[in-house]
């Protein structure tokens, strides 16, 4: 019985936008982990401080399940969050349309996906495209923002309200972040 109810279960990966980060919205994982049991999902676990949760839920409507999440961290912190829930597909259709050849250029280059809350319009697209250079590539697909940076800009690259230039919420992860929840969100076999 419990095999076929794994089965109609959909494995998710919540990414909640701006906890733990310059002491905004903070949670312990531990908490954070609670509050998914106590909303009933299955298989919850955590990946790093940065807000990542990986759980299972017989749920397949991603919208209700974002407001049941963001409501219940808002009951608890007082914080509102913008969730963002994927699946592992979707995660990984999302790295394979990654531009910067990141494995490649690990060494040279920092590079970041970020989910967007709706795919920007051209306008938005070209104001951000203003803003490359030396510094920055970018690249937009549908609703994510593709991101690199040489490493010598790592620790003073211009701060780019990214949201503000392509008009829609969003949260940011590393390259090596999506990789890893990539391997946390697959399938048992």
């Amino acid at each position: 019985m419990k095999n076929t109810e794994n089965r109609a279960k959909q494995i998710y990966v919540a990414l909640l936008r701006g906890i733990n980060v310059g002491g905004h919205a903070v949670i312990k994982m531990s908490d954070l982990k609670k509050m998914f049991e106590q909303l009933g999902f299955s298989d919850v676990s955590t990946y790093i401080q940065t807000g990542n949760v990986i759980f299972s839920s017989n749920e397949k409507n991603k919208d209700r399940l974002a407001a049941l999440i963001e409501k219940k961290f808002k009951s608890i912190t007082r914080y509102e969050v913008k969730v963002f829930l994927l699946t592992n597909d979707r995660l990984k259709k999302a790295a394979s349309r990654n531009p910067f050849e990141p494995e490649k250029r690990d060494k040279e280059q920092r590079c970041h996906l970020m989910f967007l809350s709706g795919k920007p319009d051209a306008e938005h697209i070209k104001s951000l495209m203003n803003l490359k250079g030396e510094e920055y590539r970018f690249h937009v697909h549908d609703d994510v923002l593709y991101y690199a940076y040489d490493n010598k800009f790592a620790g003073n690259r211009r701060n780019i309200d990214f949201e503000k230039v392509l008009g829609a919420k969003g949260t940011s992860r590393s390259w090596k972040v999506i990789n890893k929840l990539i391997k946390l969100s697959a399938p048992q076999k």
